[in-house]
């Protein structure tokens, strides 16, 4: 039996470790397994496919490193999902003794990686601190520079100070992260 926590297809998928109570579980007690290229993996978990010869189906791909379960409808993923890590260990081992299925899909969008490592609450605050820091930079510059000079960013020109900011906050989640985020979203 696998238990899945299903996402729909514009969101981040979620680790077993960023589970929580009100997620969307889901049981199968079989599940079609494909072993697919680290690149069609990839495809997988951050492109919007189209794949002619699957309408309506759920089954799991991987690479016997990583395995994501797909739910199709209408020849595009409409969810993605993770499995226990438990579970994971089992699947990515059978995944080692298949043969490499190829599917035929066409990219029809892609979304930006997810950064592993961060919980999912640091990862909506590091978006929310991207965000604000965007339209400060636009519609409040003098709160801008004084984030840049508390920051110590003294760079020449205003876009020079935006790249050195974002590069800052760019991995990672740090106190400087919890910083901005008490800073600019939670005194607003």
């Amino acid at each position: 039996m696998f238990l899945v926590n299903f996402v729909y297809d514009d969101e981040e998928v979620l680790e077993p470790y960023e589970w929580q109570d009100d997620d969307i579980y889901q049981e199968f007690y079989y599940l079609p397994i494909y072993r697919v290229h680290y690149q069609t993996l990839h495809d997988f978990l951050y492109g919007k496919l189209y794949i002619k010869d699957e309408k309506e189906s759920t089954f799991i791909v991987g690479d016997g490193h990583y395995s994501i379960v797909i739910e199709m409808k209408k020849n595009i993923i409409y969810k993605r999902g993770t499995v226990t890590f438990q579970q994971r260990e089992k699947i990515n081992k059978i995944i080692k003794t298949l043969p490499v299925t190829l599917f035929q899909y066409r990219i029809l969008e892609e979304a930006y990686e997810k950064e592993y490592g961060l919980t999912r609450q640091e990862r909506m605050k590091k978006i929310c601190i991207e965000e604000v820091i965007d339209e400060i930079f636009v519609v409040h510059y003098e709160l801008f520079q004084e984030i840049c000079e508390q920051l110590n960013i003294h760079e020449s020109n205003p876009s020079e100070q935006y790249l050195m900011l974002k590069h800052k906050i760019e991995r990672g989640y740090s106190s400087l992260h919890e910083l901005l985020y008490k800073e600019l979203i939670q005194k607003r």
